[in-house]
């Protein structure tokens, strides 16, 4: 895929967060985004740090607080890939306010039937299943908060990063015009 001019106007920063569901595509379509926007940097929202055996409060916890972290010293767009409640969405609006830059959230809403199939190289664990089917009956995959809602289940990643870079490109200029 060619690599898009896609440039911060002046010296906005942006933050673009990939929401979903696990097994939506995240961290994929996250991935090949940020080949779309120079100088950008990709963050894995499961490279969190916390204990293998740490219990999901304590792994949300401690991966907000690292994605808050990368915010406060970003020095080039970013593209997170993590899964957000309105509580999380708070937390990462507050941490781009503080740093002065955009929040733009795009989720990745297959169907569930889809989520829990077995996509791309990994096989999902009946642990991982449970908790996506948690993950929906708790909005992950329709919150109030999103800028773009996508249902991805029919469309190739590249498919999927071409209509959020036109959203993001089109958000971006509804931002400047509302600044004049």
């Amino acid at each position: 895929m060619p690599r898009l001019a896609l440039e911060c106007t002046g010296s906005e920063l942006d933050i673009v967060c990939i929401n979903g569901p696990i097994n939506s595509g995240k961290s994929t379509v996250g991935r090949r985004l940020c080949e779309l926007l120079p100088g950008a940097r990709f963050v894995d929202g499961d490279d969190h740090g916390a204990p293998e055996d740490a219990d999901l409060d304590t792994v949300i916890a401690v991966a907000l607080a690292r994605i808050e972290a990368l915010i406060a010293n970003a020095d080039a767009d970013l593209v997170i890939a993590y899964p957000l409640r309105v509580e999380d969405h708070a937390r990462l609006i507050a941490a781009a306010g503080r740093r002065g830059a955009g929040l733009f959230v795009v989720t990745l809403a297959p169907p569930l039937a889809v989520s829990l199939s077995n996509r791309g190289a990994r096989a999902l664990s009946l642990a991982e299943c449970e908790r996506i089917a948690q993950m929906y009956d708790e909005g992950y995959a329709d919150p109030p908060f999103t800028d773009l809602l996508l249902d991805n289940a029919a469309m190739a990643p590249t498919q999927t990063v071409e209509a959020i870079r036109s959203a993001l490109t089109a958000w971006r200029v509804d931002r400047e015009r509302r600044r004049r």
